[in-house]
């Protein structure tokens, strides 16, 4: 699987990489587009946004759409949200997971986004 990499500012790089394997409640994504925003042109011209900086190289991009691939939603068109919640705390056990104080986004800090072929 390809994917678009940012290694330093204004440095990204295509290569093959695994494509991912989907966990318990996930599916696998074929990416079909991805917008790029502000942030993500932070990321490319600063090396970060706000106190997050580039530390290790991040596929950016966390607006996303695509098709499942495999599994009973086979072939269904998504949007995919970028936030991911903690599922831990208070706020997430009651089912508001959006207002999750550890909300984590894709395309964001550590974890990757949607400038790849495939995500779970």
């Amino acid at each position: 699987m390809r994917a678009a990499r940012l290694h330093k500012v204004g440095d990204i790089r295509l290569s093959e990489e695994p494509r991912p394997v989907p966990g318990p409640g996930e599916s696998l994504v074929r990416v079909t587009a991805v917008g790029l925003c502000g942030s993500d042109l932070h990321w490319y011209s600063e090396g970060g946004i706000g106190d997050a900086v580039l530390d290790d190289p991040l596929v950016v991009g966390h607006e996303i759409a695509g098709v499942i691939e495999g599994g009973p939603r086979h072939g269904t068109r998504v949007a995919v949200d970028p936030a991911i919640p903690c599922g831990r705390c208070g706020v997430c056990a009651t089912g508001y997971g959006n207002l999750c104080p550890d909300v984590r986004f894709a395309g964001h800090g550590t974890l990757d986004g949607g400038l790849r072929e495939f995500l779970a």
